[in-house]
């Protein structure tokens, strides 16, 4: 390869990769970049940059100190099972510029981690992701993309980069590597080492989709309780967030274990939970995690439900508790949201997802419903897709229930659309979950809907027996 002078690095050069792949046997994630920079290129190690954050946040998401010299480095890659190559071996380019290259020559991942654990690739931005994706497609691990810790990319400051690597220690902590999928309560035991109880609350809100601010009636699939029939609020008395708390530990004290090592995730259920003035949010919110039994703070809304003011008190939130946000996507086809109703663009979702890893948010979770109306297999496994691309750490998966009192439960009487069958639903999961990469939770694989309203699919009320069926074809 053919080194220039400082003064050299504005003409277009040809670079061959110069620097050796860090990678073992033992290696069980692969970071790539999209070519080393020229700084890298000096140094002959990845990541030389000196504003470069990769060194800074690698080593706070394996908590380890930062490493300074390049033999540390190597050493913090190699003791955490972490490979680090680039996504192109070889290409005409001008300086550090990811947008002159041309005339690339793809590295041959398949290749190189021939005969490794690696069972998932992490691209650091979209470059790598591009190129990544572009020249090899016959892979068959997962290959997601990370937002870059370059300098360029100056939005994210260190603390939302870890956010969204954080990922990668999810993985590489999963205590459960034979399973299907990364199931809700293995990630609780990886990452609180205890089991938590889930008490659901009402805080009152209501929907912009129901008051007039972004429409009216909801979504045709949503009844008038917004979800809330499974909240510990009961009419006629006192509805505060201390004694909703209390009714839902009674209901699952006799299962908690005798000796301690338990706790609860406080969880914001009913109707859209940030749509509201921001001080009577705080209220709630800190009424919830005042409780020493709550671990978690888990807030569901709507991603157009996050303006700056709410984005800031899910940061202040998150700083005394581990904060959940669970955002109502169901699809990501543009002619099914119009469909339900639902009133907001993708990219609304989108920009949600990014804020709120820039806020520090802990978890990330995204509802998307299989069985829409219209909806083919590839809709709703692309609906999934496009949630693990957006960067969700957990996805819900829930079957459409159609309910009396609601705009859908007047498209089935009229026979616009049939719902799916146990058999068909099952295999749509297990499509779904060999795209879904083994880093991202699994909350549900089901859903329940409130019995005395169920008016379809009559098999999903018998719960028992659908989780029976589905974890033995899953």
């Amino acid at each position: 390869m053919k080194e220039l002078t400082n003064n050299g690095y504005n003409q277009k050069q040809h670079i061959v990769h110069p620097i050796e792949p860090i990678i073992k046997p033992e290696s069980r994630v692969l970071i790539l970049g999209s070519l080393p920079s020229v700084k890298s290129r000096e140094q002959n190690f990845y990541y030389g940059h000196p504003q470069n954050r990769f060194w800074q946040v690698i080593s706070k998401i394996c908590h380890a100190e930062c490493p300074s010299t390049i033999e540390d480095k190597k050493a913090l890659l190699v003791n955490h099972n972490i490979a680090v190559y680039d996504s192109i071996y070889e290409c005409d380019i001008i300086g550090s510029a990811d947008s002159t290259i041309e005339n690339v020559v793809a590295t041959d991942i398949a290749a190189l981690i021939k005969g490794t654990d690696i069972g998932i690739i992490y691209c650091n931005g979209s470059t790598s992701y591009k190129y990544c994706v572009k020249y090899n497609k016959n892979l068959s691990i997962p290959i997601v993309c990370l937002p870059s810790t370059s300098p360029a990319n100056a939005s994210w400051n260190v603390e939302a980069l870890v956010s969204a690597w954080s990922r990668i220690n999810r993985y590489l902590n999963r205590s459960d590597y034979d399973s299907r999928y990364y199931s809700l309560s293995t990630y609780v035991k990886d990452r609180f080492d205890m089991k938590l109880y889930k008490a659901s609350l009402d805080g009152g809100f209501t929907c912009p989709n129901r008051d007039g601010s972004k429409g009216v009636g909801g979504c045709i699939f949503c009844d008038n309780e917004g979800s809330g029939h499974f909240t510990g609020k009961a009419l006629d008395e006192d509805n505060s967030i201390s004694v909703q708390l209390e009714r839902a530990k009674a209901l699952v004290r006799s299962k908690m274990p005798k000796n301690g090592g338990s706790g609860y995730i406080a969880y914001f259920q009913a109707y859209t939970s940030t749509y509201g003035p921001v001080e009577r949010l705080r209220e709630l919110y800190e009424e919830a995690v005042n409780d020493s039994e709550v671990k978690v703070l888990s807030i569901a809304t709507r991603p157009d439900c996050l303006g700056k003011d709410v984005i800031a008190l899910i940061s202040e939130m998150s700083k005394k508790i581990p904060v959940w946000v669970e955002l109502g996507l169901q699809t990501s086809n543009s002619t099914s949201a119009v469909m339900i109703n639902r009133c907001y663009d993708n990219k609304v979702y989108v920009k949600a997802v990014n804020d709120l890893k820039k806020a520090g948010v802990d978890h990330i979770i995204t509802h998307v419903i299989l069985g829409l109306p219209r909806e083919t297999c590839e809709d709703m496994l692309e609906s999934v897709r496009y949630a693990c691309n957006a960067g969700t750490d957990g996805l819900k998966l829930q079957l459409l229930h159609v309910l009396t009192g609601t705009k859908l439960a007047d498209m089935y009487n009229a026979g616009e659309f049939d719902v799916l069958s146990m058999e068909e639903y099952t295999q749509i999961v297990s499509r779904a979950l060999d795209i879904i990469p083994p880093d991202i939770v699994v909350h549900r694989i089901t859903g329940d809907g409130d019995k005395n309203k169920l008016i379809a699919p009559m098999w999903s009320a018998d719960k028992k027996r659908v989780l029976n069926y589905m974890n033995s074809n899953l």
